[in-house]
């Protein structure tokens, strides 16, 4: 098993270094704050706290929480994940968890159960009041008023067809 097989990637920027964790049947178990990207392919277990980008290998299972700016699936991930960047969930990919980011993607054949939550960077999430957020209750508000005005629109249009259609007072109705 290469624990810290260091894989040297140039961008137009400078040097970034890419930590790759491979080994075949290979179980690591603990809390990891990683200060660059980082790859995984074998088992990982625990907390991780990246500060680049995560993915996660075709052989390669976390079952972590985890909090990162990017992720990739390649593999299966199952936990709670934090990502403020993006999530991407690849056709091989497995995900079970709850997933709070700002952008998720799934590519076809990519399977994911759990709950998304979408997170914006420099908004403040809305304040729970009660049962529901704010938003919803926005969002109920407007529903509910467009369905009164659909429903008023739908009656008086039934009732001018009724009234164009009522005999008049004076009209005889025998046969």
């Amino acid at each position: 098993m290469a624990l810290s097989d260091i894989n040297q990637k140039y961008t137009g920027e400078g040097e970034r270094t890419l930590l790759t964790i491979t080994g075949e049947n290979a179980v690591i178990e603990g809390k990891f704050k990683v200060s660059r990207a980082i790859e995984i392919d074998c088992e990982v277990k625990g907390q991780l706290d990246v500060d680049g980008q995560l993915i996660i290998q075709r052989n390669g299972y976390v079952n972590a929480d985890v909090r990162t700016i990017d992720a990739e699936v390649i593999g299966k991930y199952e936990g709670n994940m934090e990502a403020t960047g993006n999530v991407e969930i690849k056709e091989t990919g497995i995900v079970n968890g709850n997933i709070k980011t700002d952008s998720l993607i799934i590519s076809k054949g990519g399977m994911f159960a759990g709950n998304v939550l979408r997170i914006t960077e420099g908004k403040e999430s809305p304040k729970k009041k009660g049962k529901y957020s704010q938003s919803y209750k926005e969002a109920k508000e407007i529903f509910e008023s467009m369905e009164k005005e659909i429903f008023t629109e739908v009656r008086d249009e039934a009732e001018a067809e009724i009234t164009d259609e009522a005999p008049e007072k004076d009209e005889d109705l025998s046969l």
